[in-house]
């Protein structure tokens, strides 16, 4: 089957773009700062010289009150739908989207799926004996579990997810992570190619170390808060989801400015 060669018109869509950010009342930098962009990435589209990335699509299209398609077509279009086909093909000519090779992401879950089962259920374990033992009081318990699914949660996302972002994060100080369902917005931390590894790094590290350590944690903290008469759970539970941030934040800043240019 020949292969058929998609081209976005980046003139048509700079202008249009434009055009509904005139609509809108709006400067580039207006634009920028709502898409958490520079200004100088917002006039690069309008020119033609770049498009966003395609983790820019949605949310763009988004505050410009139109659908994706009419985006990348560089034009208003009729109410009706076009075919799936035709969808399909407007994405392919927005943007070649850099994706790992299958043997790298099979490779990854098979080096990773051991250890974020075991932590995992090894964590259940220690919140099913603490909570039957009665080492914990209802409001830990409650908080316990919450964090055990917090913990299941994000952890999935840490060690399976790609470690390869678009290369437009490289390109811009962009303080947003966008991967399918998943959003994570850092005011002051910005994302690229050479710091997102090891964040994914500290935050595998945090998921293993607090699957671990919170049960325990939370016993212990109910033992004490019996004891001198304060309930401890809200200060645990603070600490848990600090240490979450802090495990995004530390690396995310000390490695920032070592993107490659």
């Amino acid at each position: 089957m020949e292969q058929q060669n998609f081209e976005l018109n980046k003139q048509a869509f700079g202008s249009f773009l434009a055009q509904l950010r005139r609509e809108k009342g709006w400067t580039q930098k207006d634009l920028a700062e709502r898409l958490y962009v520079s200004d100088k990435a917002v006039s690069k589209w309008e020119r033609g010289l770049s498009v966003p990335d395609v983790s820019l699509l949605l949310p763009l299209a988004e505050l410009l009150g139109i659908s994706v398609t009419e985006l990348l077509e560089g034009r208003r279009l009729e109410e009706q739908q076009l075919p799936a086909n035709e969808v399909e093909a407007l994405v392919k000519k927005a943007l070649t989207i850099p994706k790992e090779p299958v043997e790298v992401r099979r490779g990854r879950v098979k080096k990773y799926l051991p250890v974020y089962l075991v932590c995992n259920v090894l964590g259940a374990v220690e919140a099913l004996a603490v909570w039957n033992l009665g080492w914990v009081s209802e409001k830990m318990g409650t908080l316990l579990w919450v964090s055990c699914f917090f913990g299941f949660f994000f952890g999935a996302y840490y060690f399976f997810t790609e470690e390869v972002l678009p290369s437009y994060y490289d390109e811009n100080r962009i303080n947003y992570i966008a991967q399918g369902a998943f959003r994570m917005n850092i005011p002051g931390v910005y994302f690229n190619n050479y710091n997102w590894p090891i964040i994914l790094r500290w935050a595998r590290i945090w998921t293993v170390v607090t699957a671990l350590a919170m049960p325990p944690l939370f016993a212990v903290g109910t033992w004490i808060g019996k004891r001198v008469g304060v309930e401890l759970g809200w200060g645990i539970w603070a600490l848990y989801l600090g240490s979450m941030v802090l495990s995004i934040i530390v690396p995310a800043k000390k490695y920032e400015f070592h993107a490659p240019l």
